[in-house]
C-alpha cells in the first residue's frame, strides 16, 4: 500500500487565515502578493497594497513569529519622481525579495503604458530604498532572484509574454544584476488544456536551497483562470536543468476568502520562509488579489514530492 501523501496534504493553510486584510490598514482596497524574507531575526514582509484610487504602494510589515504583523504606516516603495525611472514606474506591487550577502535586492513588475518591466532595487535596512536599473524588456511581470551566485553568476528567474506564448518560465545570467544574456527556456505550460497550468506559468519566491537542489516555487493559471502553486527541482550546479517536479498542484483556490475578492480563484505568492531549525516553509501568498494567507510544509516532503516521478 503507498502511504505516500498527496501533493495537497503536504501544504497546510493557516487555522486562521488570512493572516492579514484590508481591515488591518485604514484606507487599503487590497492587501496582497509580498514578499517575504528574514530581517534581524524577525520576519518581514513587503506588502503589496491599493487604495480606493487604485494606487499601488509596498509597506513593510514585522513579525515575531510570522503570523501576527504590525504594519509599517509609511510606504516603503511608492511611484517614483525620479526622472530617470517616472516614465516606467507608475504602478508597483508583487516584490520578490533575495537576500545576496549583507544586501537584500528587491525586484518587481513595473507596470507603465509601455508595458511592464522588471525594475530592480536594493536596501540594507528597510527604511532606505535604491532603484538601480530596469533589468528586463517588456512585457515581464515575474523577476526573481536566486540567492546567491552560481558558478560566479548572478541568477534569474522570469516569465516573458511574447505573441506566441504567454507565460513559461526562463533562466537567465549576470555578471552585475544589470547585464542578463544566455536566456533559456527552463519550463512549460501544461500541454493539456484542462491541466491545472494549461494557460500560463511562472516563477514565485526566490528558489529555496535545499540537500538535494533548488526548490522552485511556480504558479500555474488553469483555462478557468484559477491560479495554483506547485514546485520543481532544479540542479545545484545548473540550475537550467529541472530534476524533479511535483505531480500536480498543491493548493489552489478552495476557500471563500481565495474565491471571493478582487480576482476571484487566486492563490499566488511571491514569498517564503524557510525555518532552519524545524524545516518548515512558511509560504505567504495573496488570496484573490485581496488579503494574506499562510501554507506551511516540511521543506524535506516537498523535495521529495518533486523527485517521486
Amino acid at each position: 500500500m503507498n502511504n505516500q501523501k498527496s501533493c495537497k496534504e503536504i501544504l497546510k493553510r493557516y487555522g486562521w487565515n488570512p493572516i492579514i486584510t484590508p481591515k488591518d490598514f485604514p484606507g487599503s482596497h487590497a492587501i496582497y502578493n509580498c514578499g517575504a524574507v528574514k530581517f534581524q531575526g524577525k520576519y518581514l514582509l513587503l506588502l503589496s497594497i491599493t487604495d480606493c484610487n487604485s494606487i499601488a504602494r509596498m509597506h513593510v510589515a514585522i513579525s515575531d513569529d510570522g503570523i501576527n504583523f504590525d504594519i509599517r504606516k509609511e510606504p516603503f516603495i511608492e511611484t517614483t519622481t525620479d526622472p530617470e525611472f517616472k516614465e516606467y514606474d507608475g504602478w508597483t506591487i508583487d516584490p520578490r525579495i533575495s537576500k545576496i550577502g549583507d544586501t537584500y535586492y528587491i525586484v518587481y513588475p513595473a507596470y507603465s503604458i509601455h508595458g511592464v518591466v522588471g525594475m530592480l532595487g536594493k536596501t540594507s535596512d528597510f527604511k532606505t530604498y535604491e532603484r538601480m536599473e530596469i533589468i528586463s524588456l517588456p512585457d515581464n511581470r515575474c523577476p526573481v532572484l536566486f540567492p546567491e551566485k552560481i558558478n560566479g553568476e548572478y541568477v534569474r528567474l522570469d516569465r516573458p509574454t511574447t505573441i506566441h506564448r504567454t507565460g513559461e518560465i526562463w533562466i537567465s545570467y549576470s555578471p552585475d544584476l544589470i547585464h542578463w544574456g544566455r536566456h533559456r527556456l527552463l519550463l512549460e505550460p501544461g500541454s493539456n488544456p484542462n491541466d491545472w497550468n494549461h494557460i500560463k506559468i511562472g516563477p514565485c519566491s526566490p528558489p529555496i536551497k535545499t540537500d538535494k537542489g533548488w526548490l522552485m516555487i511556480y504558479h500555474g493559471v488553469h483555462q478557468t483562470f484559477a491560479y495554483s502553486l506547485s514546485c520543481a527541482l532544479l540542479d545545484f550546479e545548473n540550475p537550467a536543468k529541472v530534476i524533479g517536479r511535483m505531480p500536480g498542484y498543491m493548493i489552489t483556490a478552495e476557500e471563500p476568502y481565495e474565491m471571493t475578492g478582487r480576482v476571484p480563484n487566486v492563490v499566488f505568492s511571491s514569498g517564503a520562509i524557510l525555518d532552519e531549525e524545524t524545516g518548515e516553509l512558511k509560504i505567504y501568498y495573496g488570496a484573490a488579489d485581496t488579503c494574506i494567507g499562510l501554507a506551511t510544509a516540511p521543506l524535506d516532503e516537498l523535495v521529495e514530492a518533486c523527485l517521486s516521478q
